[in-house]
């Protein structure tokens, strides 16, 4: 039997025999077990078992420790007589407060205790900081510890500092040192402004300095002012400057305006201008109007106003329709 043992994983046998001690003892003792292996603030140590098995430190205790559980365990498997379930329950506690402080030492939480990490555990650990801190460099961020770096590493940053200040000057975007370019990337970031400028004074941004267009720049920058101004005005978006436009502009605006406020009136909203109507299309749309208010009271949908109704209509309309507007 104890052969068979050996042969399973020390984890299958820890899920069994505690499933079996959960069975077993009270359901109190049980839901504080539960809680001290979460690491709720319910954990009662009064009301688990106390430890008895050392705790993980060292490779020979920790050596000692597994052995003597996995001698516990065969004597829960064969004997149940003389099992100790609580020692096996301890034990499990154990592992879980190591592993949560494993984790916390890898979050750097502040919670970490590093000397209850295994050899292993804390140079993985060390490796992970290591690299988290070269990482912190090259991005640029605040955490960074350079005096950690190798010479190499030290090297890379500074080529990814010198590459950042570049990017940044060049965008307009971050901290801008131009000192530490060289003459051709100034060159570079001189053209990368200048496009830059010409660009925002074409999209009307305020960020544009119109002192630093050429006469060629400044001319388009005028046409592109004023193609955006005739949009604005066509289609009813943006700031409209009337006064900027053509005569013959100025006609297809306001062929544009008048269509624009009649397809407004004609689906009733609140932006219709009826005094702007010509009176074929105030009359048409009374027409339209007059038709759907029939069209609502005889089909007792929608709005219906019956005062509104020739005598002829008001006669088709049923009589559980004809108590005044609906």
């Amino acid at each position: 039997m104890k052969l068979l043992l050996r042969n399973f994983p020390f984890q299958v046998f820890c899920m069994a025999l505690l499933s079996a001690f959960a069975f077993g003892q009270a359901p109190d003792a049980r839901d504080s077990l539960a809680a001290c292996n979460a690491g709720l603030h319910a954990c009662e140590s009064t009301r688990t078992v106390p430890p008895r098995l050392p705790a993980a430190g060292s490779g020979q205790q920790k050596s000692s420790g597994a052995a003597e559980l996995s001698d516990r365990l065969v004597i829960c498997t064969n004997g149940w007589e003389t099992c100790e379930f609580s020692l096996l329950a301890q034990a499990d506690l154990n592992s879980s407060e190591h592993q949560r402080n494993v984790s916390d030492c890898r979050n750097g939480s502040q919670a970490c205790d590093r000397s209850k990490l295994t050899s292993q555990e804390a140079i993985a650990l060390a490796v992970a900081d290591h690299k988290r801190n070269v990482s912190d460099c090259t991005d640029g961020f605040t955490s960074c510890d350079r005096s950690r770096l190798t010479p190499s590493e030290a090297h890379g940053v500074t080529v990814a500092d010198h590459e950042r200040n570049f990017s940044d000057c060049k965008d307009g975007l971050g901290p801008c040192d131009t000192v530490k370019l060289s003459a051709s990337e100034a060159n570079q970031v001189a053209i990368a402004r200048r496009q830059q400028n010409v660009s925002d004074c074409r999209d009307g941004a305020a960020s544009c300095d119109s002192s630093k267009l050429t006469a060629a720049e400044a001319t388009g920058v005028r046409s592109a002012e004023k193609q955006r101004n005739l949009s604005n005005c066509s289609d009813g978006w943006g700031d409209c400057d009337h006064s900027r436009l053509t005569r013959p502009e100025a006609q297809g605006v306001a062929t544009a305006e008048h269509q624009r406020n009649l397809s407004e009136c004609k689906d009733g909203r609140e932006t219709c201008d009826y005094s702007a109507l010509t009176p074929a299309e105030a009359g048409a749309l009374k027409k339209a109007e007059h038709q759907r208010n029939y069209a609502a009271c005889l089909k007792g949908s929608g709005y219906c106003d019956l005062s509104r109704l020739t005598p002829a209509e008001a006669g088709a309309i049923p009589p559980a329709s004809s108590d005044g507007p609906q």
